[in-house]
């Protein structure tokens, strides 16, 4: 079963119903806090899906080193440098080529304000076909584009593929990933990306698309989507849902689900703040998808 909470389904520009990029992904109980953004702390603990703690944090993963995509990651390193938290388990920090980079420009800033009090960090680059096991994330699975299909990792499994979008600051590219749960239900997160091959192989019949659809069309841009871009995607890769996502504000304002399926039949979803979606949760397995609306601990509105 997979869980795909978004905590934020704005872009750069914050609005009161779309924060800055951040997801809560579980893949079999195993939970992942994708691109924490500017804001990611506070939405991940207030959300009433996910973890009460910080302590039951284990995995954070990130598909480029834009602001807007990992601001929260200092901010956590200094959480962790606080003796209230109890946990002692290792903390996994996963993205892109150029991660430990900056992490170590992020120590040469902060020094020990950012060293965790009792956890230790491990941290791990993925390039476009590394994948690891949700379970372990310092274990690599065997995959990639010169495997067969008969190599493809068994059971859960997170994959990295090449997205399209500009990274002139830390590495030479940017990713989206592929989930799995054992039972092989599929949900794809694009990142920040431009229509690509890799992008519509690893949608290809996905369960679920969480895509990122920043612009109106009048407004389109290198390195991101638009409706009609996300159209196009949904034809040719033909994914049973998609949820849209990384809408900057003129976007959120369009009925973007009616412009997107214009030219796709699937159901679409414009997700806002705390939209959650579940594949892969009823008894026979047959991959049911259900969304339930946001909220948070107190029973409001994020």
């Amino acid at each position: 079963m997979i869980d795909f909470l978004v905590l934020g389904a704005g872009g750069a520009v914050p609005t009161p119903t779309h924060s800055p990029a951040a997801y809560w992904v579980v893949v079999d109980g195993h939970g992942i806090l994708l691109d924490p953004g500017p804001g990611a702390l506070v939405r991940l603990v207030r959300s009433p899906h996910g973890p009460d703690s910080l302590d039951q944090l284990t995995t954070v993963l990130l598909t480029h080193l834009h602001l807007d995509h990992c601001a929260d990651l200092a901010p956590l390193l200094f959480a962790l440098h606080s003796p209230l938290l109890a946990s002692t388990e290792p903390l996994y920090l996963i993205g892109p080529e150029g991660l430990a980079t900056y992490l170590r420009r992020l120590s040469e800033l902060y020094g020990s304000w950012i060293e965790p009090y009792q956890r230790r960090l491990v941290v791990r680059e993925l390039a476009p076909g590394d994948a690891m096991d949700p379970a372990a994330p310092d274990r690599g699975l065997k995959c990639g584009p010169d495997t067969t299909a008969g190599d493809e990792p068994q059971g859960a499994s997170v994959t990295a593929f090449a997205a399209a979008h500009p990274e002139d600051r830390f590495g030479r590219y940017c990713l989206g990933f592929q989930f799995r749960d054992a039972a092989g239900h599929c949900a794809v997160f694009s990142g920040d990306s431009e229509p690509c091959p890799a992008l519509a192989e690893a949608s290809r019949g996905a369960d679920l698309l969480v895509v990122e659809c920043s612009t109106p069309d009048e407004w389109a841009m290198a390195g991101h989507m638009t409706p009609t871009r996300v159209a196009e995607l949904c034809r040719q890769a033909q994914p049973q849902r998609v949820v849209l996502t990384h809408q900057y504000p003129p976007a959120a304002e369009l009925d973007l689900p009616d412009l997107v399926g214009s030219g796709y039949a699937g159901p679409v979803i414009a997700a806002r703040d705390g939209t959650l979606v579940r594949i892969g949760a009823d008894r026979g397995g047959s991959g049911r998808i259900g969304t339930t609306p946001p909220g948070d601990r107190s029973g409001g509105q994020p």
